[in-house]
């Protein structure tokens, strides 16, 4: 019994593992734009501070990790 519990467990991990991995990739595609006024505005409306940049693209909020915070609200 106690097999089959475990076993069952790694299932149930391995079926919400992509849905985690979506919602994170989601959030970080909702945060980026080609401008820094396009950032800023969103960033007005998320309720953080500042902008930041990422590669090519702008992000609102003073970096990624506060972004994606904001974003899951």
């Amino acid at each position: 019994m106690h097999v089959i519990l475990r076993n069952l467990k790694f299932f149930i991990f391995l079926f919400f593992l992509p849905i985690n991995f979506n919602i994170y990739s989601h959030a970080h595609m909702r945060g980026t734009f080609l401008s820094e006024k396009e950032a800023e505005k969103r960033s007005l409306e998320l309720g953080c501070e500042g902008i930041h940049k990422n590669q090519d693209k702008w992000m609102p909020c003073k970096n990624e990790k506060e972004l994606h915070i904001y974003l899951r609200k």
